[in-house]
């Protein structure tokens, strides 16, 4: 490792995908205010160059109409429990973003010292599988186009 670098946390080695983290998710549109932190789901872990990267979910309990395709409920009482979430919840991923784990927007919570909250399980999980399999078509379709190529089938 260069001097460049700064040691990975345990948690940045353990995070993976269908965990929720705490995460200063930024505003859909402009604002002065700082974005609060809230659960994000981790749609995929990934590796480029040297450095490690989550591709994140933006959660809200907020029930405004959002595109059903990409969308994770979480509202079972057990898979709240283990995701660490007080409320229902949605993840859309249609509105997500690609950041390392280096990325100063995680919140580490004080008795764990970790922003990893919990992690999806059982229909949530499904669907949290299911929204991450639509999210890299979508990004493999978009690549073949780039060099006119069609994606497989």
């Amino acid at each position: 490792m260069d001097d460049q670098q700064s040691p990975s946390l345990p948690w940045q080695q353990d995070v993976k995908a269908n965990d929720i983290v705490a995460f200063r998710f930024p505003h859909e549109r402009e604002s002065t205010e700082q974005p609060k932190v809230r659960p994000t789901l981790v749609l995929d872990v990934l590796t480029i160059g040297d450095e490690r990267y989550a591709l994140l979910a933006f959660g809200t309990s907020s029930r405004r109409r959002r595109a059903r395709a990409l969308l994770v409920h979480v509202d079972c009482a057990k898979e709240l429990d283990t995701a660490s979430l007080k409320a229902p919840t949605l993840f859309d991923g249609a509105r997500r973003i690609l950041v390392a784990l280096s990325h100063s927007g995680f919140s580490y919570g004080q008795t764990y010292n970790t922003p990893i909250l919990g992690q999806l399980s059982g229909r949530s999980a499904r669907y949290g599988d299911a929204v991450r399999r639509s999210v890299l078509q979508m990004s493999s379709a978009r690549r073949s186009s780039l060099y006119g190529r069609r994606p497989p089938r």
